[in-house]
C-alpha cells in the first residue's frame, strides 16, 4: 500500500471513531431529553438498565468510580471483557496488556484499584485461546532469535515474561511424550499442544503473581483466573481438585506457584482426551447438541463418545 493510500485509510478510521463519539454523546442527550420532560423528570426508572445515563450519569455529571472487579486481560480485540461477563460501564476496572501479563505497570494499576476503590471485591486474570503473545513466546522458545531492533526488543520484553510459563508447559509435555509413534507426529502436534497448555499455565501463573503482590497491600481481595475460549465463548479453568484432565466452566481460584505444574499436567491430559474425537469439528460447530455434550463430558472428566 502506498503512503498516500495508507494515510487516506487511516483518516477514514479516524473519522469513524470521531463519528462514533458524536453518536455516543447524542444518545446520552436523547436520554436526558426523555428525563427532562415534565412527566419523566428525575425518574431514571423510565430508562432501561442499559441506558448510558444509568451507567455514566447525565451530561455535566461526573460519577465516582464504583467497579466491583478488576480484570487483567489480554489486549486481543476478540475478547470483549464487559460483554462476556455481562457487566456494564463502571462495573469493571479493566487492565489490558498482550498475554495478560502482570507487568510492573499492571500491578501498579491493581494496587490503585484495590487500595483506593472500596467497591472492588475481587481480581480476575483472563487469558484466551489463540493468544498471539503466547504463540510468539512458544515460537521463540522453540527457535530462539536475537533481538534485531529496538521494536523487537520491546516485544521480547513481553515474551520473556511469558517464557517461564512456556517452560513449565514444555517440561510437562516432554515428560508425557509416549512412544516412537509420537515422535513421528511431534513436529506437527507439539507446537499446538505447547501453545494450548502454555495459555492456561500463563493465566494461572499471572494470577499467582497478582495474589502474591496484593498480600503486601493494605487490603486483600480474592484472585481468580480463567481462559476465554474463542470458539465456545466460555471461560474455563483447570480442575485442581480431581486433577484428572478436566476443565471446569467459570473462573478458578488463583493457584499456588507449586500447583502450576499440575495445571500443565491437567491440560496435557485434557488434550489427550481431545485427540479421541474430531477436535477441529468440535471447535467450529458452536453450540449444537453434539458439541455441547462433548464439552460437558470433558468438563466432568468423562471421555467423549465415538461418533
Amino acid at each position: 500500500m502506498k503512503t498516500s493510500q495508507r494515510t487516506s485509510a487511516c483518516q477514514c478510521i479516524k473519522e469513524v471513531l470521531n463519528h462514533g463519539n458524536m453518536e455516543f454523546v447524542e444518545a446520552i442527550r436523547r436520554e436526558q431529553q426523555i428525563l427532562e420532560t415534565p412527566k419523566n423528570k428525575s425518574d431514571k426508572n423510565r430508562l432501561p438498565d442499559t441506558s448510558f445515563i444509568k451507567q455514566l450519569g447525565r451530561l455535566g455529571e461526573t460519577l465516582q468510580q464504583a467497579p466491583k472487579t478488576v480484570v487483567l486481560a489480554c489486549s486481543d480485540a476478540r475478547v470483549p471483557v464487559l460483554d462476556l461477563f455481562q457487566q456494564r460501564a463502571n462495573e469493571v476496572f479493566e487492565i489490558r496488556l498482550e498475554g495478560n501479563v502482570a507487568s510492573t505497570e499492571c500491578l501498579g494499576s491493581i494496587s490503585y484499584a484495590v487500595e483506593h476503590l472500596p467497591t472492588i471485591e475481587g481480581i480476575v486474570v483472563l487469558g484466551h485461546t489463540g493468544c498471539g503473545a503466547i504463540t510468539a513466546a512458544v515460537d521463540h522458545y522453540l527457535s530462539p532469535k536475537p533481538e534485531a531492533t529496538t521494536v523487537e526488543g520491546s516485544i521480547m520484553s513481553l515474551i520473556k515474561t511469558i517464557i517461564p510459563s512456556v517452560d513449565i508447559a514444555a517440561s510437562v509435555l516432554a515428560m508425557n511424550s509416549q512412544s516412537e509413534q509420537d515422535a513421528v507426529l511431534r513436529e506437527a502436534l507439539d507446537r499446538r499442544k505447547l501453545i494450548g497448555t502454555a495459555i492456561f499455565v500463563n493465566a494461572a501463573a499471572m494470577a499467582w503473581k497478582v495474589q502474591a503482590f496484593i498480600r503486601g497491600l493494605r487490603r486483600n481481595v480474592p484472585v481468580w483466573y480463567g481462559v476465554y475460549d474463542l470458539a465456545s465463548c466460555r471461560i474455563l479453568h483447570a480442575d485442581l481438585d480431581r486433577r484428572d484432565g478436566s476443565l471446569l466452566f467459570g473462573l478458578g481460584d488463583a493457584p499456588h506457584v507449586t500447583e502450576l505444574n499440575e495445571v500443565a499436567q491437567i491440560l496435557v491430559k485434557y488434550l489427550q482426551k481431545m485427540n479421541n474425537f474430531d477436535a477441529a469439528k468440535f471447535s467450529t460447530n458452536g453450540h449444537n447438541r453434539q458439541t455441547q455434550a462433548a464439552w460437558e463430558m470433558l468438563s466432568t472428566g468423562g471421555a467423549p463418545s465415538a461418533t
